[in-house]
């Protein structure tokens, strides 16, 4: 058994630290990918010069003075732009919440876990992930989308209103690879999102 525990943690360590040379998401300049061990506080998929990481050693820092240095590690780092927008719907609450979570294929935690089976857990503590409700009153959604060079942070709030009526709010996150605005990005997602909603 304890052999059995030891290759799953190396296992998990080794996926973590294989995620260093990947490119990490900011928010607000805080790195919300950056994973640190949480008893010694060491980096486990960084080194420390990601922009808003929690760890900066001394000694790294005064070996990241020259230039190229401080360009590869800005440019492992992806920044992200948000933008929100809303509407009204003549759609009853859940029947907005259902419509919307078949177009965008959104998950919920259940349905992660049958997914991702022991991986879930690391998959629900990601920025881009999100489900929330509150059946008759309040859905929350949020998943990531790849196209291209471009990630999009797609998050929807569905809220009553009355009993035919929600409020939806989109928010949007852009990184910076993206080729258009956030704003162009938000109102495209707010179309979609009226087409499911058949409104």
């Amino acid at each position: 058994m304890k052999l059995k525990c030891l290759a799953l943690s190396l296992g998990l360590a080794a996926t973590l630290t294989g995620c260093s040379t990947t490119e990490h998401v900011l928010v607000g300049g805080k790195c919300v990918t950056c994973i640190n061990n949480p008893l010694t506080g060491e980096p486990l998929n960084h080194d420390g010069s990601i922009p808003g990481s929690t760890y900066k050693p001394s000694d790294q820092t005064s070996a990241r003075s020259d230039s190229s240095g401080t360009d590869s590690s800005s440019s492992a780092a992806k920044t992200f732009t948000e933008f929100s927008t809303s509407f009204s719907a003549p759609v009853n609450v859940d029947e907005a919440f259902i419509r919307i979570k078949k177009e965008y294929g959104y998950l919920s935690e259940q349905e992660i876990r049958q997914e991702w089976g022991s991986m879930a857990n690391t998959k629900m503590q990601t920025f881009a992930w999100a489900y929330d409700s509150e059946p008759s009153v309040y859905y929350h959604m949020r998943a990531h989308r790849q196209h291209g060079d471009a990630l999009y942070v797609i998050d929807h709030n569905i809220t009553k209103q009355t009993a035919g009526a929600s409020e939806i709010t989109i928010t949007v996150w852009v990184n910076d690879q993206s080729p258009i605005t956030p704003a162009d990005v938000a109102e495209s997602l707010a179309g979609r999102t009226k087409t499911a909603l058949k409104i």
